[in-house]
């Protein structure tokens, strides 16, 4: 019975504890770092990223164990680096992990989530670097368009929410879809696509979230399967009527009798605002939620 709590023995489980904790640190730091390679899925490079640090925590732990407590004293002095100005916790490298395997399961019943989880570690980052809301040009377009549409009877009626949506009817309605490059995921910069109006569904998502921040309404980006969106708050739940009361008096042609599709979250009050639905709270491209990435306002 003394033998399992010799300081040899117990030092030997320290050391292979530490070596199997820090493999999914390690991989999700490689993946944030080493951006995939072409157009490879960030689900695969995730899984070669999990490969990789698996081989460097076997390696190091033979050569030398102290190594191995070093690496751990460095990967978790960088999650806390990240933590700081990267916006990344544990919190949120679990979601990663959990969004990850739900993407990556077999099931034929796709799973649908119905609260916000932060999307794939690496593209949430490259998602919220490509975000531009405080960006001048991004500040000036969006306020031009969202007083273009619907005069200031229709906002002293139904408040800021009028000028989300003249936004939206300006974007939609100029917007023309065009592919990425050959073989490439291409995220355009708003500063870009607001000149062009083009591009496809993740520059158009992108371009919408920086128009909407920067008029101060609060937006978020939903990804499911193969498309990406953006989602506006447009109040709380006790406001659903007088929000489908404002979208049918604002885009009547469009909405004709079709219904307002939402999201609620936590009491918050979400609608689409993607391209592919005529109007705000539209009919969704596909319902079943992915990943949900937020942005702190």
């Amino acid at each position: 019975m003394t033998r399992l709590f010799q300081p040899s023995l117990l030092k030997q489980f320290v050391i292979r504890f530490i070596q199997i904790i820090i493999v999914f640190p390690m991989a999700v730091l490689l993946s944030f770092y080493v951006p995939p390679y072409g157009s490879m899925d960030y689900e695969l490079h995730f899984m070669l990223c999990l490969v990789v640090a698996t081989v460097v925590s076997l390696i190091i732990t033979k050569v030398s164990p102290k190594l191995t407590v070093l690496l751990f004293v460095v990967i978790l002095g960088t999650l806390v680096y990240n933590s700081t100005f990267y916006d990344t916790n544990l919190e949120g490298i679990y979601s990663d992990y959990n969004a990850m395997l739900v993407n990556m399961t077999s099931n034929p019943h796709k799973v649908s989530y119905f609260k916000p989880v932060r999307g794939t570690y690496f593209q949430e980052h490259r998602v919220k670097s490509a975000v531009q809301s405080t960006h001048p040009k991004v500040r000036a377009f969006a306020v031009e368009n969202s007083t273009r549409y619907f005069n200031d009877e229709y906002y002293r009626r139904f408040g800021k929410i009028t000028r989300y949506f003249s936004l939206f009817k300006h974007v939609r309605m100029n917007w023309r879809y065009v592919n990425d490059p050959l073989g490439m995921d291409y995220y355009s910069p708003p500063t870009e696509s607001l000149r062009l109006l083009a591009g496809d569904c993740d520059d158009y998502s992108i371009l919408m979230a920086s128009s909407i921040m920067s008029i101060g309404g609060e937006a978020r980006v939903v990804i499911t399967t193969g498309h990406m969106y953006t989602e506006v708050k447009v109040g709380t739940i006790d406001d659903l009527e007088k929000v489908s009361l404002a979208i049918r008096t604002l885009f009547p042609d469009e909405v004709s009798g079709g219904k307002i599709h939402f999201h609620e979250t936590g009491g918050e009050l979400w609608i689409n605002f993607d391209y592919t639905a005529g109007y705000p709270g539209g009919p969704f491209l596909d319902p079943e939620l992915y990943s949900v990435i937020t942005f702190n306002n």
